[in-house]
C-alpha cells in the first residue's frame, strides 16, 4: 500500500453502510442500518439510519438528502460493489441497478466501484461507519427511525462535524465552508418516489411487518387479498395496491406482537342487542329482566341462548313462554334451557290430564254393518272335483 495524496476540493464523496443491534426504550434490540457519507477532502459528514434494510429506492432517497445538506454535489461517489448499486462488475462494464443508474444519469455523476475485497481503497468511509457505530448508535436507545434520524443530525453538527480530525489535524466544518464553493449545484430532477412494499393479507385480517403482526378491517382479506405499505415518520401505512388509503398503525419496536386497532374487532354487541330488543318487543316488554340476565350470564352462548327463547316461543306461544319465564325467574334460574324444560314438562302433564275420547260402538242391529255371503249347493263343489281328475 501506498499513502494517497488529498483529492481536490468537491471532487470525491465515499458512501458505505453498516448496520448495529440497538436496544429498544421499551425492552428488546432493534437492528439498524446505516448509510454513511464522507467528503474526501474536508472529511465532512453525513448520514441516515432505518430498522429495515436499503434498497436501491433508499439509497437514491438518500443520496438527494445528502446533497440538500451539503448543498451540492461533488463530481465522483465511491461505493463496495453493493447488490443495491450494482447487478455485475462485467470486467469494468458495469451494471447498475434500475433505479440508481436512472439516478447517476440525472446527476451526471462519475462512480467508481471498488474492488472485492478491498476495503482500503476506501479507508476513510470505513473509519466513518465505525465511528457512527462506536460512538452515536452504542450509547443510544432505539424509538423509531425519525427520532434516530433527529438525533443523528445532531450529532453530526456538534460532534462528527466540529471537533477536530484525527488525521488532518483540522475540523471538517471550517474546511467544508471552503469545499462547499467547488460542489456542483444539485440537478432538478423528480421527486424520488418511496419504495412500493407489497403484503398479503393473512385469513385473520393481519399482515406481517418486521416480525409483528397488524390488524386491518373485517373483510380485507376477501375483498384485498393484497396490499402496499409504506412507512414514515414511525407510522405504518397500510393501502390497496392503488394507493388508497386502508388503515395505519404506530409502528412497535417489539417483536411478535399483534398490534389491534379496536375499530378492526368484530362488532358483537350491537346484533345481541338488537336480538334482546327483538325477542322483549315479541314478549310485550315482559322478560327484559330474564334476557338480560341471560346475556350477562351466557355471554359467550347468549346468541344461541336467544335463538333457542325464539323457537320456544313459536313453538308454545306468548303465553306459554311468559309462564316458563316467570318459573325461572322465581327460581333464579337464567337459562334458555330451563325453560325449554319447562314448557316440555307442561306440555306432558297436559297430555296426561287430557280425558281420552269415547269410540262409538258398531250398532249390531243396523244392516249396513252385516255382511252376507253367497250360499253354493254341495253339488257345484262335487263337479269342480270332478273336472280337476
Amino acid at each position: 500500500y501506498e499513502a494517497v495524496p488529498e483529492l481536490p476540493m468537491g471532487k470525491q464523496m465515499q458512501v458505505d453502510f453498516g448496520q448495529k443491534m440497538m436496544p429498544n426504550a421499551d425492552g428488546g434490540q432493534t437492528r439498524v442500518y446505516v448509510a454513511a457519507f464522507v467528503l474526501s477532502r474536508s472529511r465532512y459528514k453525513y448520514a441516515q439510519e432505518q430498522s429495515r434494510p436499503f434498497t436501491s429506492v433508499d439509497l437514491v432517497r438518500i443520496c438527494h438528502d445528502c446533497f440538500r445538506y451539503m448543498g451540492g454535489m461533488p463530481e465522483e461517489l465511491v461505493f463496495d460493489q453493493d447488490s443495491i448499486v450494482c447487478v455485475s462488475e462485467n470486467a469494468g462494464d458495469i451494471i447498475y441497478t434500475y433505479e440508481f443508474e436512472k439516478f447517476r444519469q440525472e446527476c451526471g455523476l462519475s462512480i467508481r466501484m471498488c474492488r472485492g475485497a478491498d476495503p482500503e481503497s476506501k479507508g476513510k468511509i470505513e473509519n466513518v461507519v465505525k465511528y457512527i457505530k462506536g460512538n452515536f448508535l452504542s450509547h443510544r436507545l432505539y424509538v423509531d427511525d425519525s427520532i434516530l434520524n433527529g438525533s443523528c443530525l445532531g450529532w453530526l453538527e456538534r460532534t462528527a462535524n466540529a471537533k477536530v480530525h484525527g488525521t488532518t489535524k483540522l475540523v471538517p466544518a471550517e474546511v467544508f465552508q471552503e469545499e462547499r464553493e467547488y460542489l456542483r449545484p444539485l440537478p432538478v430532477c423528480d421527486q424520488v418516489k418511496r419504495p412500493v412494499i407489497c403484503r398479503t393479507v393473512r385469513k385473520d385480517n393481519t399482515i406481517i411487518y418486521d416480525s409483528n403482526r397488524y390488524s386491518v378491517p373485517l373483510g380485507t382479506y376477501t375483498t384485498q387479498p393484497e396490499v402496499r405499505i409504506e412507512t414514515l415518520d414511525g407510522v405504518l401505512y397500510i393501502q390497496t395496491l392503488f394507493g388508497e388509503p386502508i388503515c395505519e398503525h404506530r409502528i412497535s419496536s417489539g417483536r411478535g406482537l399483534l398490534i389491534q386497532s379496536q375499530s378492526h374487532r368484530r362488532d358483537r354487541t350491537s346484533k345481541l342487542d338488537k336480538l334482546l330488543e327483538e325477542l322483549d318487543t315479541e314478549l310485550d316488554g315482559r322478560a327484559t329482566e330474564f334476557l338480560t340476565a341471560i346475556r350477562v350470564d351466557k355471554s359467550r352462548y347468549a346468541r344461541d341462548q336467544f335463538r333457542l327463547i325464539q323457537s320456544l316461543l313459536d313453538q308454545y306461544g306468548k303465553e306459554a313462554a311468559l309462564q316458563a319465564i316467570g318459573f325461572c325467574q322465581r327460581s333464579r334460574l337464567y337459562s334458555a334451557n330451563t325453560m325449554r324444560d319447562y314448557l316440555e314438562h307442561q306440555a306432558a302433564l297436559s297430555c296426561e290430564t287430557r280425558p281420552t275420547p269415547a269410540i262409538p260402538a258398531i250398532p249390531v242391529d243396523d244392516p249396513k254393518y252385516h255382511v252376507t255371503t253367497q250360499k253354493r249347493p254341495l253339488s257345484a263343489y262335487a263337479k269342480v272335483g270332478d273336472t280337476r281328475c
